[in-house]
């Protein structure tokens, strides 16, 4: 038995396991950045359309391009992950995504600002794809449900994110200062997250085009019908997800006369919520397995949605979106789990299929509720996402298949 002095504890300090543990520490770090980002600008865009002096129809066209932007990428990256791997792509994607964050503060007019939020819109997608496809790997090598502890961290980024604006607001800063401020410390904390990074992080290269008998090209079908399938899950649950950040603070103040705080910590109640959701949702995922956690949280979502959407009380509303917060919250990881698991050589196409279909959610949803609650009312354009809980309930049965390996 080793005595226990100092120099064992700096060589155990310095093993594998601690390397690896730093490895996980760096990647949630880069799962923050990417939940940070949008949010920094998303509170800034009232001082942004003021100063390129941008009316709403032009305003949602270039918001229009940051979605489909990001759509786009996300099927495209997860195709070139699964050719390089995405260890290498990781640091220098929230880098580029960092000092993208800087071209809306800088724009003049409408066409420099729909250039500039599309290409925020790649950067941000790009690096969301990355880190889920690393983290995909991981947990599949470390044989442990991992991705939704890991978007704990993009929810945290989030309202870290909505926090820098809010206060930079108060503080009188312009757009650019802010995003200048914001785009530094992520890439800071991007380069000081490198070298664990890349020293603990398994290597895993890309998957190459796969080979058939003979050692040709094996025919596959570019998209499985199953990954589509999983795709309109994800898109019920970032309509959903999209739908609360859009309308719970408005609600709160049409429908039960909620004050501009109030109003604002409806949607603080859903964030947190979904944040400690993820945070309990891989054990959950072990304890109950992906079907059930996903049906439980689409019921509890759903009976959030009741409670918010019937009971004219502010607190029923807060308790209703916290609930909504929690019930979504594992919904998008296990989803995008079971498209990872369902090959091994396309998990980055895969996956940023998945998310792509996600990305058409919040296009689709935002005009169709807006529409909806100019004649009835916000509270008539919720019933959209609260209806999709049980879709999300009925199809959660998709992520019980196995997972099938790329044979060589």
């Amino acid at each position: 038995m080793n005595p226990d002095t100092p120099k064992t504890h700096a060589r155990n300090a310095g093993g594998p396991a601690a390397e690896a543990r730093r490895a996980r520490t760096a990647l949630a770090a880069y799962f923050f950045v990417t939940g940070a980002l949008l949010p920094v600008w998303a509170s800034r865009i009232p001082a942004v359309a003021a100063q390129t002096g941008v009316g709403p129809d032009a305003l949602g066209m270039a918001l229009l391009g940051l979605g489909v932007a990001a759509t786009v990428t996300a099927r495209a990256g997860g195709a070139v992950l699964d050719r390089v791997g995405p260890r290498l792509a990781v640091v220098p994607a929230a880098i580029a995504a960092s000092a993208a964050l800087l071209l809306p503060g800088t724009a003049t007019g409408a066409a420099h600002l729909t250039a500039a939020l599309v290409v925020l819109g790649i950067g941000q997608s790009f690096l969301n794809v990355c880190v889920n496809t690393q983290a995909a790997h991981l947990q599949k090598s470390q044989g442990r449900s991992m991705l939704s502890t890991f978007h704990a961290f993009v929810s945290i980024g989030g309202c870290a994110g909505a926090l820098t604006g809010v206060a930079s607001t108060r503080l009188g800063l312009d757009p650019l200062t802010t995003f200048q401020v914001a785009g530094l410390a992520l890439a800071v904390l991007s380069l000081a997250a490198a070298r664990p990074f890349l020293r603990g992080m398994p290597r895993t290269e890309g998957a190459g085009r796969e080979r058939g008998v003979g050692g040709g090209p094996r025919f596959r079908p570019s998209t499985s019908p199953m990954v589509l399938l999983l795709g309109g899950l994800a898109l019920a649950g970032v309509l959903a997800e999209s739908a609360v950040q859009d309308w719970s603070a408005l609600f709160a103040q049409q429908s039960v006369g909620a004050s501009e705080t109030m109003a604002a910590t409806a949607f603080a109640a859903f964030t947190v919520a979904m944040a400690c959701g993820r945070l309990m949702g891989d054990r959950l995922s072990l304890l109950l397995g992906r079907v059930l956690l996903v049906r439980a949280g689409a019921a509890t979502a759903l009976a959030g949605f009741v409670l918010a959407l019937s009971v004219p009380f502010v607190s029923a509303t807060l308790a209703g979106f916290s609930l909504v917060g929690l019930g979504l919250s594992c919904v998008v990881p296990q989803i995008l789990s079971a498209a990872a698991d369902l090959d091994s050589g396309r998990v980055g196409r895969n996956m940023g299929t998945v998310a792509s279909i996600g990305y058409v959610g919040p296009l689709v949803g935002s005009p169709v509720i807006g529409a909806v609650a100019s004649h009835g009312g916000v509270g008539a354009g919720l019933v959209l996402p609260a209806g999709l809980m049980a879709v999300l309930a009925l199809g959660a049965g998709l992520l019980a298949h196995e997972r099938t390996r790329v044979r060589a």
